[in-house]
């Protein structure tokens, strides 16, 4: 058996969470309804639904086997044995889900003792489909104990057949149902969830269970089997010996399983064996019915439709005499049913599927042509994004490079810091310009490129001229690195320039006169980065604007690389942050 313990399992078949019907419902009784699903699948209530599943059918086979005769059916042991014999029997169905292969073979073997276990042989043989892993164990378990099956229940028939008057037809008949209803249904049941939602050409499993019925129940249903079975003589009936007519029964009723694929061959193949099989309810109306359905050629649902009608009407005349009397009334019962109603209900079911495909196929495309309306709405966004940031940012850093500009053409050697300060502004503004042009390319790609034009990911070199910028601009930093830099990798990289970044923008922000402390130690598979400002000396300077998003983006990002971000403030009222990268053991190349 397979381990399916989750609550949200209900007979090997999941249950969705948040549906629409647990949303619409109260919160209690949403919440019982989950205690009610969770507890069908705790081992406890396993074993007490087992409990019950075995003492249900012990009484009722007990129930079953006392309600015959004396000398009815098999009774190999003293008459007060089979009652202690039935219940040992349902016992066994305690450990269904554990040994079902066992627990069949011992099952089945105790009909041989006369146990008269009939609702524990169907419980037994729906465990041994549904808990064996193994198909091949499923088949040869199956065949062999429907054998012993088969064999018990011939014993019990050959002993009540006399004492009721049933004949050799009703022997066979009662066999192929307790076949049936013991073994091939239970098995089938049980193989039922298993089976995968569209098996070879099926396209769902109900569709393929009905098939295997119908192949399992036509031999049962058709009249030419009856008669055959009914032949005093076994003689030549249908102008056919009767060996030979029964197995054109069995393979017209085989042949069913095909009946969605090649409806057409079908068809053909039930019209021509018609005369020598009596036509009504045999595979004719079947045959017509599928080809009605699923076949895609009208002109060879007439013509079959018009050969089915001949011969019909030829079967009638030479089975009746030619007697206009009684050809014209049988004819007309042969053909309504087996020809014109499969028709009629075939054209109708047909047209159905074909109306539900082609509104699945138009809500499938509505769907793709929203997605597509939503992409395109979303490049739209990205676009009126992009010349917005063009027309506000660019404009506001275009003009404070004017300005730095004409502040070191203003100063004309007079004084060398004023002159630095305004080459150094004007440096930093152009390469804003620069990111910032990059910026709006990546939000203006249309979905027609697959790669966005990206600028070279900053390196751990650049973390160096990071540092002389904010120096040049008068801060304190003091940066240090120990280690091999050869195992970061180039996201790592970029992650710590964005670190670093992030940690002298809010030094500058927050404290511009504090010195900060920046170290780099690459550890064997880590990189540890910290950066770390002592306390504002002087008073807050003036606000600059913020968006608030900094270190959460860098949380992300590390977080993305499978590292750790923490950031916080000093008890002395400095700030620090530290961040832990994980890199590959081998170098980079």
């Amino acid at each position: 058996m397979s381990a399916e313990h989750p609550s949200n399992v209900a007979d090997g078949v999941p249950i969705a969470s948040g549906s629409p019907l647990d949303e619409a419902q109260p919160q209690r009784w949403r919440r019982l309804g989950w205690r009610v699903r969770a507890v069908g699948w705790r081992p406890w209530a396993r074993l007490v639904l087992d409990l019950l599943i075995a003492a249900g059918c012990a009484a009722c086979d007990v129930r079953v086997r006392s309600a015959f005769a004396l000398g009815e059916i098999y009774s190999p042991l003293p008459q007060s044995a089979y009652g202690w014999l039935a219940v040992a029997s349902a016992a066994l169905l305690v450990g269904r889900r554990r040994w079902p292969v066992a627990v069949a073979a011992l099952v089945s073997c105790g009909l041989l003792l006369g146990t008269g276990s009939v609702l524990t042989v169907v419980v037994a043989y729906y465990s041994l489909a549904r808990h064996t892993r193994a198909l091949r164990t499923v088949c040869l378990s199956a065949a062999a104990g429907g054998a012993v099956v088969l064999g018990a229940a011939f014993l019990h028939v050959r002993r009540f057949a006399p004492h009721h008057g049933v004949a050799g037809a009703g022997m066979a008949l009662v066999l192929a149902f307790v076949a049936l209803a013991a073994v091939v249904l239970p098995m089938l049941a049980g193989l039922y969830p298993r089976v995968p939602r569209h098996p070879w050409w099926w396209e769902h499993r109900r569709a393929m269970l009905f098939d295997i019925l119908l192949v399992l129940l036509y031999p049962l249903t058709n009249p030419a089997a009856l008669v055959i079975s009914r032949s005093p003589s076994g003689g030549h009936m249908l102008w056919l010996p009767a060996p030979v007519v029964f197995a054109l029964v069995v393979l017209q009723g085989l042949a069913l399983i095909w009946r969605r694929r090649y409806p057409t061959v079908l068809a053909a193949a039930c019209i021509a064996v018609t005369p020598f099989t009596l036509p009504s309810p045999a595979a004719l109306p079947v045959g017509l019915y599928t080809l009605a359905k699923y076949g895609r050629s009208r002109r060879n649902l007439a013509v079959a439709c018009a050969a089915a009608v001949l011969t019909l009407i030829a079967w009638s005349a030479v089975a009746n005499h030619f007697v206009a009397s009684r050809v014209i009334p049988a004819s007309v019962f042969l053909v309504v049913p087996s020809v014109v109603v499969p028709v009629l209900l075939g054209m109708y079911r047909g047209a159905k599927r074909s109306l539900m495909v082609n509104l699945k196929e138009r809500a499938e495309r509505l769907e793709r042509e929203q997605h597509l309306l939503a992409a395109q709405a979303r490049m739209q966004e990205r676009a009126r994004i992009a010349r917005e940031m063009h027309d506000i940012v660019s404009h506001r850093v275009s003009l404070m490079v004017v300005h730095a500009g004409a502040l070191e053409a203003g100063a004309a050697g007079d004084n060398q810091v004023a002159t630095e300060t305004g080459k150094l502004i004007g440096q930093m503004g152009r390469q804003a310009l620069n990111e910032l042009r990059q910026v709006l390319g990546v939000l203006r790609e249309s979905d027609g490129h697959d790669h966005a034009p990206v600028a070279p990911q900053p390196t751990l070199e650049d973390v160096a001229v990071l540092v002389e910028e904010s120096r040049a601009a008068g801060a304190h930093i003091t940066f240090e690195t120990a280690g091999d830099p050869a195992c970061v990798d180039s996201a790592a990289q970029a992650a710590v320039y964005r670190l670093v970044q992030e940690g002298l923008t809010n030094a500058r922000k927050h404290a511009a006169d504090a010195p900060v402390r920046i170290t780099l130690r690459h550890l064997p598979g880590t990189l540890k980065v910290v950066i770390d400002n002592d306390p504002p000396t002087g008073p807050a300077p003036a606000p600059l604007p913020s968006g608030g998003h900094g270190l959460s983006g860098l949380n992300e990002r590390v977080t993305a690389l499978g590292g750790t971000v923490s950031a916080a403030p000093r008890p002395d009222g400095g700030f620090r942050i530290t961040a832990t990268i994980p890199t590959p053991n081998e170098p980079q190349r």
